[in-house]
Protein backbone atom coordinates (compact mmCIF):
# COMPACT_ATOMS: atom_id res chain seq x y z
CA UNK A 1 0.00 0.00 0.00
CA UNK A 2 1.33 3.38 -0.97
CA UNK A 3 0.95 5.55 2.15
CA UNK A 4 0.98 8.99 0.42
CA UNK A 5 -1.71 7.85 -2.05
CA UNK A 6 -3.91 6.51 0.78
CA UNK A 7 -3.73 9.80 2.70
CA UNK A 8 -4.23 11.82 -0.47
CA UNK A 9 -7.45 9.93 -1.31
CA UNK A 10 -8.67 10.21 2.27
CA UNK A 11 -7.97 13.96 2.34
CA UNK A 12 -9.89 14.38 -0.94
CA UNK A 13 -12.85 12.48 0.49
CA UNK A 14 -12.77 14.61 3.66
CA UNK A 15 -12.68 17.77 1.57
CA UNK A 16 -15.68 16.65 -0.50
CA UNK A 17 -17.65 15.81 2.67
CA UNK A 18 -16.71 19.14 4.25
CA UNK A 19 -17.64 21.10 1.11
CA UNK A 20 -20.96 19.23 0.86
CA UNK A 21 -21.77 20.01 4.48
CA UNK A 22 -20.97 23.70 4.04
CA UNK A 23 -23.10 23.83 0.89
CA UNK A 24 -26.04 22.13 2.66
CA UNK A 25 -25.86 24.59 5.57
CA UNK A 26 -25.71 27.58 3.21
CA UNK A 27 -28.64 26.35 1.14
CA UNK A 28 -30.75 25.66 4.21
CA UNK A 29 -30.19 29.29 5.26
CA UNK A 30 -31.32 30.45 1.84
CA UNK A 31 -34.51 28.43 2.04
CA UNK A 32 -35.82 30.38 5.01
CA UNK A 33 -38.47 33.05 4.72
CA UNK A 34 -36.44 35.62 2.85
CA UNK A 35 -38.29 37.87 0.49
CA UNK A 36 -36.83 40.15 -2.14
CA UNK A 37 -36.98 43.61 -3.61
CA UNK A 38 -38.23 44.20 -7.13
CA UNK A 39 -37.43 47.59 -8.68
CA UNK A 40 -40.51 49.47 -9.81
CA UNK A 41 -40.45 52.90 -11.43
CA UNK A 42 -44.12 53.45 -10.45
CA UNK A 43 -43.13 53.12 -6.78
CA UNK A 44 -40.35 55.68 -7.34
CA UNK A 45 -42.83 58.04 -8.97
CA UNK A 46 -45.38 57.57 -6.16
CA UNK A 47 -42.84 58.56 -3.50
CA UNK A 48 -41.40 61.48 -5.48
CA UNK A 49 -44.87 62.86 -6.21
CA UNK A 50 -46.20 62.21 -2.70
CA UNK A 51 -49.02 60.03 -4.01
CA UNK A 52 -48.26 56.81 -2.16
CA UNK A 53 -51.03 54.20 -1.71
CA UNK A 54 -53.04 55.20 1.38
CA UNK A 55 -53.94 51.63 2.38
CA UNK A 56 -50.39 50.83 3.58
CA UNK A 57 -48.81 51.54 6.97
CA UNK A 58 -45.79 53.84 6.54
CA UNK A 59 -42.44 53.91 8.34
CA UNK A 60 -39.12 55.64 7.96
CA UNK A 61 -35.66 54.95 9.34
CA UNK A 62 -33.28 57.75 10.26
CA UNK A 63 -34.40 61.35 10.69
CA UNK A 64 -37.74 62.60 9.45
CA UNK A 65 -35.94 65.43 7.64
CA UNK A 66 -33.41 63.07 6.04
CA UNK A 67 -34.51 59.42 6.24
CA UNK A 68 -32.36 56.46 5.19
CA UNK A 69 -35.44 54.75 3.78
CA UNK A 70 -39.21 55.04 3.65
CA UNK A 71 -41.49 52.04 3.33
CA UNK A 72 -45.14 51.18 3.24
CA UNK A 73 -46.22 47.77 4.54
CA UNK A 74 -49.47 45.89 4.16
CA UNK A 75 -51.53 46.41 7.35
CA UNK A 76 -51.67 42.64 7.80
CA UNK A 77 -47.94 42.63 8.60
CA UNK A 78 -45.99 44.04 11.54
CA UNK A 79 -42.50 45.55 11.56
CA UNK A 80 -40.22 43.66 13.92
CA UNK A 81 -37.64 46.39 14.52
CA UNK A 82 -37.83 49.46 16.78
CA UNK A 83 -35.62 51.38 14.32
CA UNK A 84 -38.61 52.05 12.07
CA UNK A 85 -40.78 55.03 13.00
CA UNK A 86 -44.44 54.96 11.97
CA UNK A 87 -45.99 58.03 10.38
CA UNK A 88 -49.16 59.07 8.57
CA UNK A 89 -48.06 60.10 5.08
CA UNK A 90 -49.18 63.50 3.84
CA UNK A 91 -48.37 64.26 0.18
CA UNK A 92 -46.13 67.26 0.91
CA UNK A 93 -44.34 65.44 3.73
CA UNK A 94 -43.67 62.38 1.52
CA UNK A 95 -42.37 64.61 -1.30
CA UNK A 96 -39.97 66.40 1.09
CA UNK A 97 -38.77 63.18 2.70
CA UNK A 98 -38.29 61.50 -0.70
CA UNK A 99 -36.31 64.41 -2.09
CA UNK A 100 -33.98 64.43 0.89
CA UNK A 101 -33.10 60.75 1.31
CA UNK A 102 -29.82 60.30 3.21
CA UNK A 103 -26.95 59.39 0.92
CA UNK A 104 -28.60 60.87 -2.16
CA UNK A 105 -25.25 62.33 -3.22
CA UNK A 106 -23.87 58.80 -3.65
CA UNK A 107 -26.79 56.90 -5.21
CA UNK A 108 -30.12 58.03 -6.58
CA UNK A 109 -33.02 56.75 -4.47
CA UNK A 110 -35.07 54.03 -6.12
CA UNK A 111 -38.50 52.55 -5.51
CA UNK A 112 -39.04 48.84 -5.03
CA UNK A 113 -41.84 46.42 -4.27
CA UNK A 114 -41.19 44.33 -1.17
CA UNK A 115 -42.07 40.73 -1.97
CA UNK A 116 -42.57 37.68 0.21
CA UNK A 117 -40.87 34.34 -0.61
CA UNK A 118 -43.83 33.39 -2.84
CA UNK A 119 -43.56 36.61 -4.88
CA UNK A 120 -46.60 38.40 -3.42
CA UNK A 121 -46.17 42.13 -2.81
CA UNK A 122 -46.31 42.98 0.90
CA UNK A 123 -45.09 46.57 0.69
CA UNK A 124 -43.12 49.28 -1.06
CA UNK A 125 -39.66 50.73 -0.37
CA UNK A 126 -37.88 53.95 -1.34
CA UNK A 127 -34.21 54.49 -0.54
CA UNK A 128 -30.70 54.98 -1.84
CA UNK A 129 -29.42 52.13 0.36
CA UNK A 130 -27.86 49.30 -1.57
CA UNK A 131 -28.19 45.61 -0.78
CA UNK A 132 -30.76 45.55 2.04
CA UNK A 133 -32.25 42.17 2.86
CA UNK A 134 -35.86 41.44 3.71
CA UNK A 135 -37.22 38.61 5.78
CA UNK A 136 -40.97 38.06 5.54
CA UNK A 137 -42.34 35.71 8.18
CA UNK A 138 -45.67 34.64 6.72
CA UNK A 139 -46.62 32.59 9.78
CA UNK A 140 -46.12 35.47 12.27
CA UNK A 141 -47.06 38.09 9.64
CA UNK A 142 -43.95 40.20 10.20
CA UNK A 143 -41.42 41.97 7.97
CA UNK A 144 -37.81 42.59 8.94
CA UNK A 145 -35.51 44.66 6.75
CA UNK A 146 -31.80 44.72 7.45
CA UNK A 147 -29.34 47.18 6.00
CA UNK A 148 -25.97 48.63 6.79
CA UNK A 149 -26.23 51.97 8.57
CA UNK A 150 -25.30 54.51 5.88
CA UNK A 151 -23.66 56.81 8.41
CA UNK A 152 -21.01 54.10 8.89
CA UNK A 153 -20.11 53.88 5.20
CA UNK A 154 -16.52 54.74 4.48
CA UNK A 155 -16.08 57.89 2.47
CA UNK A 156 -13.41 57.54 -0.20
Amino acid sequence: MNVPTYFSKRRGLCFILFAGTVLAVCLSGCLQSYGRFSRDTQVSHAFRSGSVPPELNYFYAGRDTMPYAIMGIDPGYAISSPLWIAFEPQPEQVRKMSSNIYGKHRYDPQGFNIMDPDGAIVGIWFSSLHFPSVKVDQQNRSVEIRYKNPENYRQY
